[in-house]
């Protein structure tokens, strides 16, 4: 994204445009682009030439400038050290032109001008822009205002996450004579254009206002990008997977790796197989449901590294959504204050990111915490396995599959069956947790881990807190529960027996997380007031475990993560 604050650099030229009197509006009348068609993907210079019609005496005073998305200037030049520095220098220099204005007297002189990036005039910015002109031939060039203000639009902007380049306060006299700007003609070099090519295509967008009139004029050229899907797009994929070595924990790190030549990608969509890790629904705990609130905990890390920005850009992963709908959302800080989010899977533990901005990455690395934060588990049943990394390019016309074969270290596999004349352990229930009591749409997730050296699971036996019961809905004529589901596990049947669910696997497994959704369960009255009232403290309830034997364990547990509102 920092390549396009070259591209703004070029309507600096509008700096001082002169307008009507008091009550009038400065009135650009063209912006035109050389060349104003493109190859996606590729690094070429622009020109940029803007002319205005003043009248009277009036004058610029703020200029904003909207670049498209992917329209990006090499923020890295001079290895970084332009953004350290508010002295323009000749390395940092990243346009030249001429400005046509009305200047110490002279009517239509044509000055030489350049457009320098320096460091951010805020910590919040991406960079600085700084105009410097030669207002007389032999004369040391003079910058003219205070440099540019360059920060990135967030996704929820209308014209999508890209650059915006707002001068502000832009002075109308130089040197104690009125300063009028006519025209500004300007090449910038080493632009990186964009990788997508809509049917229409998006725009260069200059908004102005005067010191007559706050009033702004608005003016914009069409730039074409042609030749999508012909840039080369072959990601790699790499993951590390480390074992607690108190629990069944894990840290887990994916890194999605391309060539700075390649196209970046607008979606990516990472998988784990379920055999291997699974879901630690513990960690539920740390649904974060406010991420401006400061008060969340992360629950990982992620790491991007662009050809364009001299440092990496870091930020922190947080567990976001829903316990029935999850996301990962990764947020990074400034300059770069923007959020990726990831949907969860949980059934086929995937997580995909779509809406990544156009901006080419070389490396993006996303770390998962191990220890009480841990995302996922592993029984070290199946210590190695393959993870897949399915990328879809910027435009939207290529898609790469890449694999990533993982060996969990250190792992030891678990025995499967116990000893002759051995006693397994007792099954356990891990990561139980409420939502919903509160509204009248409760809901309940819990996960069931089969104990250490004991049989696999084949049947759970459901009886509710006190205050929920299973609805039956009628499907086809007959009556059946609906809103069961099971993760880690495929669900043969779910019914209602004497008042309990009974959930009845295909095959047996070491661990199953089961999920009531409101659709299987009725709240009683005086719950929900409990819940509003957040005299509730917690929920009991117990589940009658069955392994592939038949031997049956009854497991009490206490729901204490109940998500109430706060007050």
């Amino acid at each position: 994204m920092k390549r396009r604050i070259a591209l703004c650099a070029a309507v600096v030229g509008a700096l001082a445009a002169l307008a009507p009197a008091t009550g009038a509006t400065i009135n650009p009348v063209t912006v035109a682009l050389t060349p104003a068609t493109a190859t996606a993907g590729s690094t070429g210079n622009l020109g940029t030439d803007i002319t205005f019609s003043p009248t009277g005496s009036d004058s610029v005073k703020d200029l904003t400038l909207e670049m498209p998305s992917g329209l990006l200037a090499n923020a890295a030049i001079n290895g970084g050290r332009c953004l350290q520095s508010a002295t323009p220098t000749a390395a940092c220099q990243v346009g030249s032109g001429t400005i046509t204005a009305n200047i110490l007297g002279v009517v239509g002189a044509s000055i030489p001008a350049t457009f320098d990036l320096v460091k951010p005039p805020s910590a919040s910015d991406l960079a600085g822009l700084q105009v410097l002109i030669q207002a007389a031939p032999g004369s040391q060039p003079t910058a003219l205002g205070t440099p540019a203000e360059v920060t990135i639009r967030p996704p929820s902007d209308p014209a999508g996450v890209g650059l915006n380049i707002a001068f502000a306060n832009i002075p109308d006299t130089f040197q104690g004579f009125p300063l009028a700007v006519h025209e500004i003609n300007s090449t910038f070099n080493g632009l990186r254009f964009p990788d997508t090519c809509p049917a229409t295509p998006a725009a260069v967008t200059v908004t102005a206002d005067s010191y007559s009139s706050a009033t702004p004029a608005t003016c914009s050229a069409p730039l074409t990008v042609t030749e999508c899907g012909s840039e080369p797009f072959n990601p790699a994929f790499a993951v590390t997977v480390t074992k607690d070595s108190g629990d069944d924990g894990v840290k887990v790190v994916t890194d999605v790796t391309q060539t700075a030549d390649q196209a970046p990608a607008r979606s990516v969509s990472l998988a784990f197989p379920t055999n291997v890790l699974t879901p630690n629904l513990s960690v539920g705990s740390l649904l974060c449901t406010n991420l401006a609130s400061g008060t969340c905990r992360p629950v990982g890390a992620a790491t991007a590294t662009s050809p364009l920005y001299p440092t990496p850009l870091t930020g922190n992963a947080y567990l976001t959504g829903t316990l029935f709908a999850p996301t990962l959302t990764l947020v990074f800080g400034p300059p770069f204050s923007m959020s990726l989010v990831g949907q969860i899977d949980l059934g086929t533990n995937a997580t995909t990111f779509t809406g990544i901005p156009d901006f080419p990455l070389t490396d993006l690395k996303v770390a998962l915490n191990g220890g009480s934060a841990a995302v996922f588990n592993t029984t070290c049943e199946h210590p190695s396995g393959s993870a897949t990394a399915t990328l879809t390019s910027q435009n939207g016309d290529l898609t790469k599959t890449a694999a990533a074969p993982f060996t969990i270290s250190p792992c030891v596999r678990v025995t499967r069956v116990p000893p002759s004349g051995a006693k397994g352990g007792k099954p356990r229930i891990a990561g139980a947790s409420a939502t919903g009591l509160a509204t009248g749409k409760p809901s309940l997730v819990f996960q069931v881990v089969a104990g250490k050296n004991a049989r696999k699971l084949r049947a759970l036996t459901v009886e509710l807190p006190r205050g929920l019961r299973i609805v039956r809905h009628r499907v086809h004529g007959k009556l059946a529960v609906r809103g069961v589901s099971v993760a880690g596990a495929k669900l043969k049947s779910a019914v209602l027996r004497r008042g309990h669910l009974v959930i009845t696997l295909r095959s047996a497994v070491k661990k199953v997380t089961v999920r009531l959704s409101p659709k299987a369960l009725a709240e009683s009255a005086a719950l929900r007031s409990q819940a509003r009232r957040r005299t509730l403290k917690r929920l009991k309830m117990t589940v009658l475990v069955k392994d592939a034997r038949g031997t049956q364990t009854k497991v009490p547990v206490v729901i204490r993560s109940l998500h109430l509102p706060k007050k």
